[in-house]
């Protein structure tokens, strides 16, 4: 899982200390704690209240911030409750603050902030656009907190065990994936951010589990940097390296054939059985869940379809990481997609990195070798 049920106790703690928390930890969540609360936080009248968010209607909420009321509410308390004493000036009403950090939310569900949101918002749009940022900033940097890579045995071994039943592979801890976003490159840059599929981007490295829920994300470079250089340059490559993550794998694409700890697809010229290609199939069913997950962030976070001119790298990636702690908290209020979802195609290997199909030893290619033979063979397979 993306999140612990031990940071969401932490986090609605925090929430009750600032006197914030309206009841938004999902119950699967909360349950276990309902006894011990109700000693702490007593049920309040409506009037006393009543906020931005009460005053704005549900197609309202779905149709601008992608995001539901019981979602929206946990985000601006959590937010509030980091910002109050940071962001906002002293003569700042919550009702206020509250009102920028959905004009912010509407910002990053649509790349832009229209006056006629900000107008139903109640609030001034220059005060709002000021807000996008800090905001975005404080979510960029909750992202240690939000995204969490399964570090003990038994968490390690429970995602392994999702994959498995999914896919019939073993030891498969995450997917990787690169997401890319268009860019507008620096002038003289433009070939260090030209991709496989011709656009400029930005891409971010991401780890994300068998439901979608993001667990590792960084390493934000040009998107013309070979997927090799990224994985064995990111500092959770380093940790399967030194086997920090026990004897365990990431499915990845064909371009990081030879990279250590990244299971990917048999290479054609060796398939030379119905076993590797069973697994072969298996592998595509995995990997190919980063269209579904990446398609999701963008289209309920619009604003990923396309930044524009890069004006500060930091912000770009900041952008990017407040996007994916949105995604997993989305994923815990079990968020629906915006109706205009759509699926985002996956880049090819470029012809450099491809080149390393040809080298004569792969440990990992015996490694996964042998994992075929015990899996993915058949009684059939035996007589043939």
């Amino acid at each position: 899982m993306s999140l612990a049920g031990a940071l969401w106790f932490a986090i609605q703690d925090d929430l009750l200390a600032n006197g914030l928390c309206n009841n938004t930890i999902p119950s699967s969540i909360s349950s276990t704690k309902q006894d011990k609360q109700s000693s702490i936080s007593e049920p309040i009248s409506a009037s006393e209240t009543r906020t931005v968010l009460d005053g704005l209607d549900d197609r309202f909420l779905s149709r601008c911030l992608h995001l539901t009321r019981q979602c929206l509410r946990f985000i601006v308390d959590f937010i509030q409750a980091r910002l109050k004493k940071d962001v906002f000036a002293p003569g700042h009403s919550p009702t206020s603050a509250e009102a920028n950090i959905l004009a912010a939310l509407a910002f990053l569900a649509h790349g832009s902030l229209p006056s006629k949101i900000t107008e139903r918002l109640g609030v001034d749009q220059r005060a709002a656009g000021e807000a996008v940022n800090s905001i975005i900033k404080l979510l960029s940097d909750l992202s240690p907190d939000f995204i969490t890579f399964p570090n003990s045995y038994n968490d390690r071994m429970g995602a392994a065990q999702a994959f498995k039943n999914l896919s019939g592979i073993p030891h498969v801890v995450g997917v990787l994936g690169y997401l890319h976003v268009k860019v507008s490159p620096p002038a003289g840059e433009e070939h260090m951010y030209m991709n496989t599929l011709g656009y400029h981007s930005v891409m971010m490295q991401v780890i994300f589990d068998v439901d979608g829920n993001l667990l590792s994300l960084e390493q934000c470079c040009p998107g013309g940097t070979p997927e090799q250089t990224v994985w064995e340059n990111s500092d959770i490559g380093r940790q399967f390296s030194i086997f920090q993550h026990g004897h365990t794998w990431v499915v990845g694409s064909r371009s990081l054939l030879g990279c250590g700890h990244v299971l990917t697809p048999v290479e054609a010229f060796r398939i030379k059985s119905n076993a590797a290609l069973r697994f072969n199939k298996a592998h595509a069913q995995l990997h190919g869940r980063a269209q579904q997950v990446f398609g999701s962030l963008k289209s309920r976070f619009q604003c990923l379809r396309d930044i524009g001119p890069i004006q500060s790298p930091e912000l770009v990636a900041c952008t990017i990481k407040a996007c994916c702690v949105l995604h997993n908290i989305c994923k815990k209020f079990s968020v629906p997609l915006p109706l205009d979802f759509s699926t985002e195609p996956l880049h090819p290997p470029s012809e450099v990195v491809n080149i390393l199909a040809e080298q004569p030893f792969d440990y990992m290619e015996d490694t996964k070798e042998e994992m075929i033979e015990m899996f993915f063979n058949t009684a059939e397979d035996g007589n043939e």
